[in-house]
């Protein structure tokens, strides 16, 4: 089975001292050669337009870096840094405000630990990662009992972090062992069904493995358009499936428990009650069967390796993770060309995640030109992260206990999303979602524009005012609380409106700005004649980050 495969792996890796077990059949740190780089980006424009799709925002020092060792190198590097943690991080905050006798750390701890690490965080194409991840393999802390457990939350969030770049099997595998998702989708402590039948096997994480993370409702070609049977789609699967699935999930509990010192559990991983568990032969996805008699590691083994082998996975995961980074309507196209990476990363290895990224990045359709019809709306927490990170942002001091506060502690009401919060778990968004309109009618999918109401483009408005025009180093009375916009490039060229408006286009908006909105701005900061610099820089920066064209990734 593909698990006892991966495990051999393990071991070898474990006694060659390399970090992952895919490494072994692709190992991207060995890729570099000693020859000049033949694919620089042209210009800062191109550079930053990558970064914008890649990262959580582009800096100055990030596009120099990249237009001096190529996109190649850039990726070989991003695949090979650890990543930046966030549990340990929380652990560590915990047992300080214990011992000085306040409460224990919170989710609001765990967004000013997230936020932190995507305004600063070195590993920044793997975060991105996890966070398009963790809007495919969704839990929520809005569940009542994952409210309560934000260091297991924290956990879940380094286990999408550190598989980012591995296979998506072994992902698939943590993410169904882990508590937190057992919690959310129910299958932690799911029990078989007792002899009088009253009781039956909970069906939510077989339902949601099916539809959610691995294969979707119907069959697909690699280019994911759907196939058909007398003119219909054909269904994936039937009740009966997911029936004989929720069996395979049951006897789910906890391992032995690791105790922090607030005397809440947290436990890495669930383990079996073999008695709870469903022994009966079952037939599953396509028909086929897992044997009768085996224990549950085995049979979740079987299950899981039979979704992943299944057709629809490579274009089912493929196209999210296109439209989580370059495009919310990649063309046909596009996906086949990722889905093949999905199958056979050149190595003859399935479900390669980095070869997977590198093609959604280094295809044409995302280095090309952009189209009338390309790209992107930026999710609107990367919005803000990309203003923070052009601006080179001061950040908070740590306070006593360590914590970093980035003073966005619920940006659900502000933003309509916030890193494993959403409402549901379909995500903050569908990917088929379609704007009523102008995008509904050319057949284009806007994900994206879901979250968007008039409540919420209010609240962001607000934000980006705060962060921006109220966050800036050189206040008289600087917050304390929130990070704080280096604006000085801008207050230098305040003499030149023409200037002023051409360094806000490279930073925020990596050279895309149209002539109109260049003239508008540069229109404006005439109008500013007798303002102070600090004042036309932070004006010009509050204004394009309200902008439309802001808003849209090209």
């Amino acid at each position: 089975m593909y698990r006892t495969f991966l495990l051999g792996l393990v071991v070898c890796a474990g006694l060659l001292g390399v970090r992952d077990a895919h490494a072994l059949l692709h190992d991207p740190i060995f890729g570099a050669s000693f020859e000049a780089p033949t694919d620089l980006p042209a210009n800062d424009a191109e550079a930053a337009r990558f970064l914008t799709q890649a990262t959580y925002g582009p800096t100055v020092a990030e596009i120099a870096r990249l237009r001096a060792i190529g996109y190649s190198e850039w990726l070989r590097q991003e695949f090979n840094k650890p990543a930046t943690a966030a549990r340990p991080y929380m652990e560590a905050v915990n047992e300080a405000r214990l011992a000085d006798g306040q409460s224990g750390v919170s989710h609001n701890n765990r967004l000013d630990r997230w936020f932190h690490t995507a305004a600063t965080g070195g590993d920044q194409l793997r975060q991105r990662a996890a966070f398009a991840l963790s809007q495919i393999l969704v839990i929520s802390d809005q569940n009542s009992t994952l409210g309560g457990e934000p260091i297991q939350v924290s956990e879940y969030w380094d286990i999408l972090a550190r598989n980012a770049f591995g296979n998506y099997r072994e992902l698939l595998d943590q993410v169904t062992w882990n508590p937190s998702m057992g919690k959310y989708l129910s299958h932690f402590r799911n029990r078989k069904a007792s002899a009088d039948g009253l009781r039956q096997p909970d069906e939510n994480y077989a339902r949601e493995v099916m539809q959610l993370f691995t294969v979707g409702l119907i069959e697909r070609n690699n280019d994911f358009t759907p196939i058909l049977n007398g003119g219909q789609p054909i269904p994936t699967y039937n009740q009966s499936v997911v029936t004989e699935y929720a069996k395979v999930f049951t006897g789910f509990n906890y391992n032995n428990a690791t105790t922090i010192s607030n005397g809440t559990n947290t436990y890495l991983r669930m383990k079996c009650i073999e008695s709870e568990h469903d022994t009966t032969l079952k037939t599953v996805i396509g028909g086929s069967t897992i044997p009768a008699g085996q224990d549950c590691p085995s049979d979740v083994d079987d299950g899981l390796d039979l979704l992943f082998a299944h057709p629809n996975i490579a274009p089912f995961v493929s196209r999210q993770l296109i439209q989580r980074f370059t495009s919310s309507s990649p063309s046909s196209a596009y996906i086949q060309r990722v889905a093949q990476k999905f199958l056979d990363n050149g190595f003859g290895e399935r479900g390669d995640l980095s070869a997977v990224i590198r093609q959604v990045l280094m295809d044409p359709e995302a280095r090309n030109a952009p189209t009338a019809n390309g790209g992107k709306p930026r999710e609107p927490m990367l919005r803000l992260t990309a203003m923070w990170r052009a601006w080179d942002a001061q950040m908070p001091a740590a306070d006593t206990y360590g914590n970093i506060a980035m003073g966005m502690n619920n940006p659900s009401g502000t933003f309509g999303q916030r890193p494993l919060g959403a409402d549901t778990v379909f995500n903050f968004f569908e990917p088929d979602y379609q704007q009523p309109g102008a995008i509904a009618d050319a057949g284009l999918y806007s994900p994206e524009f879901q979250t968007l109401n008039e409540s919420t483009l209010t609240s962001m408005s607000n934000s980006y005012y705060t962060y921006s025009w109220n966050s800036y180093v050189g206040m008289s009375s600087p917050p304390s609380n929130r990070p704080l916009l280096n604006l000085a490039p801008l207050v230098a060229l305040a003499s030149d409106p023409t200037a002023m408006v051409a360094e806000v286009n490279r930073r925020m908006m990596y050279g895309s700005m149209t002539t109109n909105m260049q003239n508008v701005l540069r229109n404006m900061l005439i109008f500013m004649d007798g303002a102070s610099a600090i004042d036309k820089a932070r004006t010009v920066v509050y204004v394009t980050a309200l902008s439309p064209e802001y808003a849209v990734q090209r």
